[in-house]
């Protein structure tokens, strides 16, 4: 897309969007839900391409947007990091209280 092409409104639009998916990402993370991120990818390397194809003028334009979007991003991988953490720690919980069970197990076997 050269400079000329370049649509502010409907990259501002476009933006918002993926501002606004990140965002429900962040409730369904908040709520114990999955968050699928296939799609918000395919839309921020699409915003990205366009970004990059942009004129100095337009970048400075739409900079505050892109932004926000680097925000919102460094949030939610905060946030996804810290579930991440917390689904680990309680696995290894679910492990050893396997681990211990199946010892109990076996003792009360061999008794």
């Amino acid at each position: 897309m050269s400079p000329e092409q370049f649509k502010p409104d409907q990259f501002k639009k476009d933006l918002k969007r993926v501002l606004s998916l990140i965002r429900t990402g962040q409730r369904y993370l908040d709520d114990g839900k999955v968050v699928e991120l296939s799609a918000l990818e395919h839309r921020i390397a699409d915003l990205c391409d366009q970004a990059r194809s942009m004129g100095a003028e337009q970048r400075r334009e739409v900079a505050p947007l892109l932004a926000a979007l680097g925000d919102e991003l460094g949030q939610l991988e905060a946030n996804m990091q810290k579930e991440y953490s917390d689904i680990q720690r309680q696995l290894r919980g679910i492990s050893n209280t396997a681990q211990a069970t199946n010892a109990y197990a076996q003792a009360a076997r061999t008794k």
